[in-house]
């Protein structure tokens, strides 16, 4: 057998590479867009980041969890408003 057997693989070996190939580059591109933003303007909200979920955390991180469940913004689905707790995702 040759040094260079062992780069032989099955057809689902080489499936199964070339899709977790494929996964890792695009989670790699998707990662370097997200952070391209930030890198070259800092840490402005941008069409990408909308204006609500800056609101929501700003206000889980200063008042905390259990206000944050209970949180009705009046400012969200204007005029209606918004039960935060019950309908934003965990």
């Amino acid at each position: 057998m040759t040094k260079l057997g062992f780069l032989r693989l099955s057809y689902e070996k080489q499936d199964t590479l070339l899709k977790l190939l494929i996964l890792s580059m695009a989670a790699v591109l998707s990662f370097s867009t997200r952070l391209f933003a930030v890198l070259r303007f800092e840490s402005v909200i941008h069409e990408f980041d909308p204006y609500f979920n800056y609101r929501t955390t700003r206000f889980l991180a200063e008042e905390g969890f259990y206000k944050f469940h209970n949180w009705f913004d009046d400012r969200a689905w204007y005029p209606l408003g918004r039960i935060i707790g019950g309908t934003i995702y965990p």
